[in-house]
């Protein structure tokens, strides 16, 4: 199969299994301060709204935003604040959610807010498109689990989720080490296994990549996508009987219209 075509088909599956947890940049994954966008809505804040409100949701927004702020003062209601991130979310506005988990953290300081406010943060990265926005909102998650890990460090998730700001910075070995510290302490880590995986075909390393997925599909038999890039890995470094029994098993899975026609593309060129 032609390179073109390789990458067509991962790009295809990367927007079917979620944007977030593939890194932006190339990186060899087994070698060893952005402009804020103002928004003079938002009490004494920056943030990058990625779309306009709607007219008819901006009822609902001004509603929640007066029940959590009174006299400019964060109130004690995570229902509220969720309810705001959701709003935001359905509108696109990932940066506006992380904003305001932000603002409910530093107001109570609770490590479960910090959690809340790194995993928006991280969410509103994953979706950003423009370099600047990334590193801006990159930066807001780390600063946001820094704060968890400060109390947890164990927490792999967030730690995870760190790794793949840092892949996408000016630092990503820095990234690709701290995935590697995860699966030092976790071998079966679902989320450290496949984003390495990922990062190992992104830079051809496929048996590397054979690795990564065998191991996620050993302790995650169901697991679609580990499935389909294992069976991607052992495609291109040329194992075609395995390829072919690995594609076969992802027809048995749930998987979704896209993967399975994924799985058939590939299935017709080993023939």
């Amino acid at each position: 199969m032609k390179k073109s075509q390789v990458v067509i088909i991962l790009i295809g599956i990367a927007l079917v299994f979620g944007l977030y947890t593939l890194p932006r940049v190339v990186v060899d994954n087994e070698s060893d301060n952005a402009d804020a966008f103002l928004d003079e809505e938002v009490p004494s804040g920056v943030v990058d709204h990625s779309s306009s409100i709607p007219v008819e949701i901006e009822p609902l927004i001004a509603n929640l935003k007066a029940k959590l702020y009174v006299n400019d003062k964060v109130q004690e209601s995570e229902e509220t604040l969720d309810s705001l991130m959701i709003v935001f979310a359905s509108i696109n506005q990932y940066d506006s959610a992380a904003y305001y988990a932000e603002q409910y953290a530093l107001a109570f300081q609770s490590t479960k807010y910090w959690q809340k406010a790194g995993d928006a943060y991280f969410e509103a990265f994953s979706f950003a498109l423009d370099e600047q926005k990334v590193n801006f909102l990159g930066e807001k998650s780390r600063e946001a689990y820094e704060k968890v890990l400060s109390v947890d460090p164990d927490n792999l998730d967030a730690m995870h989720n760190v790794a793949l700001t840092y892949v996408s910075s000016a630092a990503p070995m820095r990234g690709i080490m701290m995935l590697r510290e995860i699966i030092a302490k976790d071998p079966a880590n679902k989320k450290a296994l496949m984003s390495m995986g990922r990062m190992s075909i992104q830079t051809g390393q496929f048996e590397n990549g054979i690795e990564r997925f065998e191991t996620l599909v050993e302790n995650y038999p169901n697991h679609v996508e580990g499935n389909f890039f294992l069976g991607v890995c052992y495609f291109e470094n040329g194992d075609l009987v395995k390829a072919k029994a690995q594609f076969n098993k992802v027809k048995t899975l749930d998987a979704s219209e896209q993967v399975l026609t994924a799985a058939d593309e590939y299935l017709e060129r080993i023939k």
